[in-house]
């Protein structure tokens, strides 16, 4: 006879071995209900630029970000602000198109031995140069394009007051008003004295834009209602040609007058924009190991030029393609490009020769800009500057105030 002591021990055994074919049901979870996404506003999308663009300049920095050593990533621009000159730190990828990354006034007042300080500013599309933002529904940074709901990219361009802001958007150039963003006008870029080819960018100086574009790269000028003055043509020669910018640079001199060069900086051609007067000069070519025809080649086909040649004329021209000027009262301020990425050069008008030792800006990190600096050039004979005119003025900037702290770019500092 079992005991009810063995039989209730027995039980318990069973229980903890799992006997029993009853299997205990395990709660379903609850389904957690999806949250959508929140919506991406203009606000949000600059506050992410914003957060990008201070990892790479951070507030109140006060040199140059290694960053602009990477290929095709940020592009320095000088721009004339009043009586100062302003370096800008503009982004080129064209991934994140972050705008003005980060800027500085130059400080020609407080130069040391061949350097020159920068003093930060909030990064801010300056007047007349150009920027790309992304295109979301029609519209760029809170610019909204009537009619269309465009993708891709627009160029952007503020006047010197800020009171109005130009949009391109593929053919189209908008107006927009600078304080309330109301829209305002609409012209097309094209027509018998309009933009060939692809335009690139655009520029509002005065009371005119200013459009880049074409396989050459030509600049093409339009009034603010739209109307055609045509393509900028260089001087000289029986049949006048436009100006090609390919392997050169674009400009805003000041607030009324473009500058133009082409080659590196074998000719630079100063556009006034109110008169449509031009004046070009021309720099004494440096000695090189090439023929004619292989510098001729050079800019067109650089595959049938000696390597011995290529490279003497990269050496002497890098520094150049892609370079900005602004004007001052006497001379031309240069931010130099390539193995010079870092310099400021000062350049007569007339010769484009460099007049001073470059000028020095600091790197973050402590580390040198470009090559050591370099002397001016042997000075020439002197070419007299050729204008519509037939006169040789030396350029002369737009009225500026006194400079108080910074310094007129007009001769580095002097």
């Amino acid at each position: 006879m079992v005991s009810h002591r063995s039989l209730a021990a027995s039980l318990i055994f069973l229980a903890a071995c799992g006997g029993g074919d009853k299997k205990v049901k395990k709660p379903k979870p609850k389904e957690e209900a999806m949250q959508p996404l929140p919506e991406e506003t203009e606000a949000s999308r600059e506050m992410k630029q914003k957060t990008a663009r201070l990892a790479i300049v951070p507030e109140g920095s006060n040199c140059l970000p290694t960053a602009l050593k990477q290929e095709g990533a940020l592009k320095l621009e000088l721009a004339s602000v009043g009586a100062d000159a302003v370096l800008c730190a503009i982004d080129a990828d064209g991934t994140r198109l972050l705008g003005p990354v980060g800027c500085w006034k130059v400080d020609l007042k407080n130069m040391g031995e061949g350097s020159v300080p920068l003093l930060y500013q909030e990064p801010v599309p300056q007047p007349g140069h150009s920027i790309s933002a992304k295109l979301h529904d029609g519209c760029a940074m809170g610019l909204c394009a009537p009619g269309k709901n465009a993708a891709g990219a627009a160029r952007l361009s503020w006047n010197a007051d800020s009171s109005k802001v130009a949009m391109l958007a593929g053919t189209d150039v908008h107006i927009f008003d600078g304080a309330s963003k109301k829209h305002l006008s609409t012209f097309g870029i094209g027509g018998d004295k309009g933009v060939s080819g692809e335009a690139s960018a655009i520029h509002f100086v005065g009371d005119s834009i200013v459009i880049e574009g074409g396989n050459d790269g030509n600049a093409w000028v339009f009034k603010a209602d739209g109307t055609a003055t045509g393509v900028i043509n260089a001087l000289g020669g029986k049949d006048e040609k436009p100006v090609s910018m390919k392997k050169g640079s674009f400009s805003v001199l000041d607030g009324g007058k473009v500058g133009l060069a082409d080659h590196g900086m074998d000719t630079f051609t100063v556009y006034e924009i109110e008169t449509g007067k031009r004046t070009k000069a021309v720099r004494k070519p440096a000695k090189l190991a090439c023929k004619s025809a292989e510098i001729d080649a050079y800019w067109t086909d650089g595959d049938k030029v000696t390597d011995k040649c290529k490279d003497g004329i990269a050496k002497a021209t890098g520094p150049w393609i892609g370079a900005t000027a602004v004007m001052g009262k006497k001379n031309l301020l240069f931010a130099l490009e390539g193995e010079r990425l870092g310099e400021l050069a000062v350049v007569d008008p007339r010769t484009l020769i460099e007049t001073k030792k470059a000028l020095k800006m600091p790197w973050c990190g402590g580390q040198a800009g470009g090559e050591a600096p370099r002397g001016a050039a042997p000075a020439p004979a002197r070419k007299a500057a050729k204008d519509d005119s037939d006169e040789a003025p030396v350029p002369r900037a737009s009225s500026r105030a006194r400079v108080k702290k910074g310094g007129d770019p007009e001769d580095g500092g002097d």
